[in-house]
């Protein structure tokens, strides 16, 4: 990993948790979404002993809820989320929409609130891989 890509990385969980709890704390202020019942997130995951990763789970949740729309063909092809260096890259969007529970979107299969809160504690200890 080149020097940069290691100070992306070591500053990407402080700027993501932050994010998150930004997001959270705006989330609950505000309407919540009409279509959906947007659980709140009330706790912070322990990340010294978070075992979750992209190639140990975290790629199989993509694959399943993100992958119809985000693969080539796709809705949002344009946004493609087909491995871990697009995923990582989208990590703040990727967060903030599942904070906001906008994704995945209206008409969709529902991302089950187990599987949300994986993802966002995977993103809220920095995503690795």
């Amino acid at each position: 990993m080149s020097a940069r890509g290691a100070r992306i990385r070591e500053k990407m969980p402080r700027n993501l948790r932050f994010f998150l709890a930004l997001s959270t704390f705006l989330a609950a202020c505000g309407p919540k979404p009409a279509a959906k019942d947007c659980p709140a997130l009330n706790d912070q995951p322990d990340c010294s002993t978070q075992t979750l990763s992209y190639s140990s789970g975290i790629s199989d949740l993509v694959n399943r809820a993100c992958m119809p729309c985000h693969a080539p063909g796709g809705e949002e092809s344009s946004v493609p989320l087909t491995d871990y260096k697009h995923v990582a890259g989208e990590s703040m969007t990727i967060g903030n929409e599942l904070v906001l529970c906008e994704m995945p979107p209206d008409g969709s299969p529902e991302l089950g609130e187990d599987d949300r809160k994986q993802m966002l504690d995977w993103l809220s200890c920095g995503a690795p891989e």
